[in-house]
């Protein structure tokens, strides 16, 4: 009968690989949508047409500052008023300010707007840190998971089994101790 020790340590070692698996595809998915962003859709001159700081909270009541944009371009003859913010929040309220000072109402910059809907538009485009935080994020984070679950699994499959009855080491899916002749049940106990 295999050890429930170690069937329990399988699971959750499982559990965080297939997490992590999983965050490192999303993190992937998102990346690639920003560096298609980067790389193929056109910029245009926009018109900040709103600009403010706006306050929130964490989950710990620790308040929270973003900014609310809104641009105004011109793409084909046709006008687009798109609003939009910062994609991270942050709770240094002077980095916040400084932002909303160089997106003041009235200045002027270059935007990324989707060729086939103009109407949705992407601003601070680049290789910085607000364009590229949610996919480093989340692959940081599927790399702790990821990482977590396959150290779980290796160690665990490293760890050399005991007999129940002697303490002596035993091969791990052999049915009797070759020190006592002890029953194993297919498994011997893990030494801790």
């Amino acid at each position: 009968m295999p050890d429930r020790g170690m069937a329990a340590t399988r699971v959750v070692a499982l559990v965080f690989a297939s997490v992590g698996v999983v965050l490192l595809a999303i993190a992937g998915y998102t990346g690639n949508r920003q560096y298609t962003i980067l790389k193929t859709w056109p910029t245009a001159q926009a018109e900040v047409i709103k600009s403010a700081v706006v306050q929130g909270h964490s989950d710990r009541g620790t308040p929270m500052y973003g900014l609310d944009l809104e641009f105004s371009y011109t793409v084909n003859g046709k006008k687009f008023l798109s609003p939009t913010s910062t994609p991270y929040r942050t709770s240094s309220y002077g980095s916040m300010r400084k932002k909303a000072e160089a997106y003041a109402v009235g200045t002027r910059h270059p935007i990324r707007y989707d060729p086939n809907d103009p109407g949705e538009m992407r601003f601070d485009v680049g290789y910085n840190f607000g364009f590229f935080f949610v996919p480093v994020l989340l692959g940081g984070m599927g790399l702790v998971f990821a990482g977590i679950g396959f150290f779980l699994l290796r160690s665990r499959a490293a760890m050399p089994l005991l007999c129940r009855s002697c303490g002596q080491p035993v091969v791990r899916h052999h049915n009797f101790c070759p020190n006592c002749a002890a029953p194993l049940s297919g498994l011997g106990t893990p030494v801790p």
